[in-house]
C-alpha cells in the first residue's frame, strides 16, 4: 500500500496543473513544493498545519531568486492555487469561510495572511514526505518534471546549499553549551560564506522571532523583507566567530547605530548610547530615550549575548 502510493503521489507531483501559457510551465507550484520538502527535512514543518511564515518564503524566495533574478517570486499563488491538485487543503480563518468558498484568485500574501489559517497535505502524503528516501524521490520528479537541464543543476547547489546551512544552524544552536570564546582560531577552516551567512541568520531569527532586541520592533512582508538583520557583536572579521553569543537581532537603524558606535550595551543587558549624542539635538533623541531600557533576550539564558562580546564592543566602538 505504501508504495502504491508513494507513487501514485510522484506522479501527481509530475503532473500539477500549472499555467502553460508563457511556452513553459509556470515554476510557482513546483518551487513551492521544494520548499515545503526542505521544511520538512529540516523540523521546521512538523506537523500536517502548514502556516505562511517567514521560512517558507525565504525558502521559497532563495530558489526563485537564484533561477529566475529578474522576475519577482509570488509565494501566494502556489500557496493558494495548489489547492486545485487536491492533495494540498486550505483552512480559512474564522469568518472568512464564505468570502473563501467564492475566491477564485488571490493577488498578494496579505490576502493569505487574513483569509486562511493553514493549509495541509492528504495525511498519507504528509507521511510518505517524512521519509528522506522518499523526499529525495519527490524532488528528483519535480525538477526533471518542471525544470531545464541548466536549471537543475541550479536547483542541486541550492538543496545541497540549504542542507549544509541547516547542519550550521544545528550546530550554532548546540554550541552553546561550550564556553564562549571571543575569538575562534583564524586557522581553522572557514565555511563557505554563503553557508555561514544563512546558517547565522536563521539562528539568530529562530531566537529572537524576527524581533529588534534594541527596539523590540518586529515588522515582515510576506514577499520576504524583514526590518530585522542578524548581527555580530565582535565583526566576523576580527572575531571569526558565528556562535550565536556573539551575535543578537537588530532592525535597519539600530544594526547602523550599534555597528558605528552610537550604542552598545552594559554587563546587565541595558543598553548605553554613546555621549555624542544628545536629546537635545533633532532626531537624536531617538537614541538617547533608549538609556537603561533592557534588550530582548532568548528565552533560554545559555543562548543570551555574551557579557564578553558586548565588553570587547564597549571597548572598541562605543564612542565617548
Amino acid at each position: 500500500m505504501a508504495e502504491k502510493n508513494l507513487d501514485y503521489y510522484i506522479e501527481k507531483f509530475a503532473h500539477l496543473r500549472i499555467d502553460r501559457s508563457h511556452g513553459r510551465p509556470a515554476p510557482h507550484k513546483p518551487i513551492l513544493l521544494l520548499s515545503i520538502i526542505d521544511l520538512i527535512e529540516q523540523g521546521i514543518i512538523s506537523t500536517n498545519e502548514i502556516v505562511l511564515t517567514p521560512e517558507i518564503v525565504s525558502t521559497f524566495l532563495s530558489y526563485w531568486n537564484a533561477l529566475y533574478p529578474d522576475q519577482k517570486g509570488i509565494v501566494a499563488l502556489p500557496f493558494f492555487h495548489l489547492k486545485s491538485d487536491l492533495f494540498w487543503h486550505l483552512v480559512p480563518n474564522a469568518g472568512f469561510e464564505k468570502s473563501f468558498s467564492l475566491i477564485r484568485h488571490i493577488k498578494s500574501s496579505y490576502q493569505i495572511r487574513d483569509m486562511i489559517k493553514y493549509a495541509y497535505l492528504n495525511e498519507e502524503l504528509f507521511a510518505i514526505l517524512l521519509s528522506d528516501k522518499n523526499r529525495t524521490a519527490f524532488r528528483q520528479a519535480i525538477i526533471n518534471t518542471y525544470f531545464d537541464s541548466d536549471k537543475k543543476k541550479n536547483l542541486v547547489d541550492i538543496i545541497n546549499l540549504n542542507r549544509k546551512a541547516m547542519k550550521y544552524e544545528k550546530f550554532l544552536l548546540s554550541d552553546t553549551n561550550l564556553p564562549f570564546l571571543a575569538e575562534k582560531s583564524k586557522s581553522k577552516k572557514i565555511l563557505r560564506q554563503a553557508v555561514r551567512e544563512i546558517g547565522f541568520r536563521h539562528a539568530i531569527m529562530s531566537l529572537y522571532n524576527y524581533t529588534c532586541s534594541i527596539c523590540k520592533t518586529r515588522i515582515l512582508t510576506l514577499e520576504g523583507a524583514s526590518v530585522v538583520d542578524a548581527a555580530h557583536i565582535i565583526p566576523f572579521s576580527v572575531s571569526y566567530n558565528d556562535d550565536v553569543r556573539n551575535g543578537f537581532a537588530l532592525c535597519k537603524l539600530h544594526h547602523w547605530t550599534f555597528d558605528e558606535g552610537l550604542i552598545s550595551v552594559d554587563e546587565n543587558y541595558s543598553i548605553l548610547v554613546s555621549p555624542l549624542m544628545s536629546s537635545k539635538r533633532p532626531t537624536e533623541w531617538i537614541l538617547t530615550e533608549l538609556v537603561g531600557k533592557s534588550i530582548l533576550l532568548p528565552n533560554k539564558d545559555s543562548s543570551y549575548p555574551a557579557v564578553e562580546a558586548f565588553a570587547w564592543h564597549r571597548k572598541n566602538k562605543l564612542l565617548k
